[in-house]
């Protein structure tokens, strides 16, 4: 499962949600995995705006998936110059999802920034530009890296993550827990 969306979100709430990452609560320390390299983060975990743009997608991305979908997190990563993610997975197991955002109000030709998907030989099988109002869905298992925009590019290259899961997976883990603690 991987897929290219194109014109995400109505064109009023795609610029709600650029204003949104240009607040001024980035920070610094953010690595797509422990002991990675650093970029910027951005926690929009209830942020009105994006809980909005969720609400607006949510029934495309549970048709591509089949199943309904819960969000377990949502935050945007920002990359400069310089600052490459790392490639990785987001979850190990089936029944988890990932939506790739690109809130950005324009990007240009030769700024690069492609999100890389890989095979499990590590080949390139897919890079996507970061398109303004474009996402990617894709099963968590796919690894992927997000690469850093060009010398030439003065934007900051940003992706809202929403980590997806299976209602029934998290049903699962809900029992599992409640089994665990003597309460089922």
């Amino acid at each position: 499962m991987l897929q290219i969306i194109e014109n995400l979100v109505p064109t009023e709430l795609h610029a709600e949600a650029w204003k949104a990452c240009m607040a001024r609560r980035w920070y610094f320390g953010q690595a797509s995995r422990e002991g990675g390299l650093p970029f910027w983060k951005l926690d929009l975990d209830g942020d009105p705006t994006f809980d909005s743009v969720w609400q607006d997608i949510r029934p495309r991305c549970e048709a591509l998936a089949g199943m309904p979908l819960l969000v377990i997190r949502q935050y945007a990563n920002g990359h400069t110059y310089g600052i490459d993610g790392e490639p990785h997975r987001d979850a190990l197991r089936s029944g988890c999802f990932t939506l790739l955002y690109y809130p950005m109000e324009e990007w240009k030709s030769g700024w690069n920034g492609e999100t890389l998907f890989y095979d499990d030989r590590g080949e390139i099988v897919l890079a996507v530009v970061p398109r303004p109002n474009r996402a990617v869905f894709f099963d968590s298992r796919i690894s992927h890296v997000g690469r850093a925009p060009s010398r030439g590019c003065p934007a900051l290259r940003v992706t809202v993550a929403y980590k997806l899961e299976a209602t029934a997976w998290q049903e699962l883990k809900e029992r599992a827990l409640l089994k665990q603690s003597g309460q089922s």
